[in-house]
């Protein structure tokens, strides 16, 4: 695949991303239409008051503001503490997505001022020490939202806190000039989302208790762009005390992206790179249109919030000393491949030649055009083992000689709905797509089999992997009854593969590197 069509298959699957979660049913904001009604619940934190929702399984506090609103002056620097507020909040909403180009919101609304969480607890929880479970959203770090996850699952039956939030995207979490460097110890890095999410981490630090979580037994967990999230926290000496445990799916945990030029965007704006008022007097609505592309879109290392990557800081010993979960699905990429159904045999091994060059005659002996059922199959297979499973092996194997627990899985529903019902520009609902990218989130997220769209044996499997992630947020060691032991990576290279009773159940496994052929992925260096 060459680089123009693999950035372009990357644009479309950032919005994929959104849309795939929005048709799998993974809308929150509220009660369910079949809740039964009960008196608004309310509880005090060290901002104020707040009325949530009750709900037949728990009680939810939605647009809880956990910081400042980062605009006007705040634009572009770290989140500042929320202020405190007279009278009770009404909680009983999400607050607004966070400005983007490419969007999953629910609702339509998008603005600067969405440094706001959502909270999901079981009923009756406000006197209890529970796990708390902070998920950080995925979306390309460009785009994303708190507000399509429903929390009520590991609260109603893992019996968890579960906190989400929202942070900055784009060019309004990432970017960075003269201006900011000058201005702040954070501004040469440009880190303000990651900045927000240590700004969420500390306000459960500081409020969780109060829906009955224990702040002592924090587990961060996030998927794609979230699990890069998560991985930063790992290696950030800002976080440090801020979790206790740590979930990364399909994420490698591998360096960012270089940032964009940053006079690409200033100059288009009116203002010079130095210029910071009349950077932060730059509409929204302007910056989000010439937000394009991935420019400003992941983090950085090199200040004082990140010195070094993730693996960099395992090596070092600088890692936060906390167990870990990874993982990846088994067809990451596919989703994203499938945008070019149908696709040209010919059109793929010249894609191939062009970005491996000398090394494409061992990439297509691996990955041949007529591997599946269309060439996107071995376009699908290649990137995925090549930027998801194969990273992750190699995440792992740095975590664990470092001396972390780390756990393994592979999300293996070769039946998952997963992309099938999107449509144009993805292919007939009749090709199978495996378990691609995101396809895990229906079964951890959505509380009911009629909002997943699962059948019986998914939604069995659905309810075990709640179970197992539950058991990680409660003891750090994730296991379920009368399932296999699931051994630390450290002890055999094993895999838990996670697939429906009828495809073999749940299997610790020890073919994993040879079917993503890692062997020659992590070869090269």
């Amino acid at each position: 695949m060459t680089s123009g069509r693999l950035a372009k298959v990357a644009s479309i699957a950032i919005a994929a991303t959104a849309t795939a979660l929005l048709l799998s049913g993974c809308i929150a904001g509220g009660a369910a239409d079949d809740d039964a009604p009960a008196a608004a619940p309310q509880v005090e934190i060290e901002q104020g008051s707040l009325t949530g929702v009750a709900t037949a399984d728990g009680v939810e506090y939605l647009g809880v503001p956990f910081a400042k609103p980062p605009v006007g002056d705040l634009r572009w620097r770290e989140p500042e503490a929320p202020e405190p507020w007279e009278g009770v909040l009404d909680a009983s909403k999400p607050g607004p997505d966070c400005a983007q180009t490419v969007n999953g919101d629910s609702d339509g609304s998008l603005s600067e001022n969405c440094l706001y969480l959502n909270v999901y607890a079981p009923d009756d929880a406000a006197t209890e020490k529970l796990p708390v479970v902070v998920f950080l959203h995925g979306g390309g770090y460009t785009a994303g939202t708190p507000n399509i996850y429903d929390g009520r699952n590991f609260a109603a039956t893992g019996d968890a806190v579960t906190v989400i939030p929202a942070y900055r995207l784009g060019l309004f979490g990432f970017f960075a000039t003269a201006a900011t460097a000058e201005e702040g110890e954070y501004g040469a890095q440009g880190n303000w989302g990651m900045l927000d999410q240590q700004q969420a981490l500390r306000w459960v630090q500081e409020n969780i208790e109060s829906f009955g979580g224990d702040p002592d037994n924090v587990t961060i967990v996030g998927e794609s762009a979230g699990g890069g999230s998560v991985c930063f926290q790992l290696a950030s000496p800002t976080a440090d005390g801020l979790f206790d445990k740590a979930v990364v799916q399909s994420m490698g945990c591998g360096a960012g992206a270089p940032a964009s030029d940053p006079t690409e965007f200033t100059t288009q704006w009116g203002c010079a790179a130095d210029d910071a008022e009349c950077l932060r007097a730059v509409p929204t609505s302007t910056i989000v249109g010439t937000a394009t592309g991935f420019g400003f879109a992941s983090p950085a290392s090199g200040g004082p919030d990140q010195p070094v990557g993730p693996l960099e800081a395992a090596a070092d010993g600088t890692l936060a000393d906390v167990p870990i979960m990874m993982g990846v699905t088994r067809d990451e990429w596919l989703g994203f491949a499938s945008a070019q159904y149908p696709l040209d045999p010919a059109e793929y091994e010249a894609g191939v030649t062009a970005q491996f060059g000398a090394l494409a005659p061992d990439v297509l002996e691996l990955y041949p055009a007529d591997a599946g059922e269309d060439p996107i199959f071995a376009s699908g297979w290649l990137s995925g083992d090549s930027m998801f499973a194969c990273p992750s092996v190699v995440a792992s194997d740095t975590f664990a000689d470092a001396g972390r627990s780390v756990y393994f899985y592979e999300f293996a529903d070769e039946t998952t709905p997963g992309w099938r019902s999107l449509g144009d520009p993805f292919p007939p609902s009749t090709l199978a797509l495996g378990a691609t990218h995101t396809t895990e989130l229906q079964y951890l997220f959505n509380y009911t089999a009629a909002q997943r769209g699962l059948n019986d044996e998914q939604s069995a499997l659905a309810d075990q992997m709640v179970a197992l992630w539950s058991s990680f947020f409660e003891t750090g060691t994730p296991s379920i009854d009368g399932g296999p032991e699931w051994t630390a990576f450290a002890d055999g290279r094993g895999v838990l593969e996670l697939k429906t009773e009828e495809a073999g159940g749940l299997e610790m496994i020890d073919t994993f590197e040879t079917a993503h052929n890692c062997g020659f992925w992590n070869g090269l260096g």
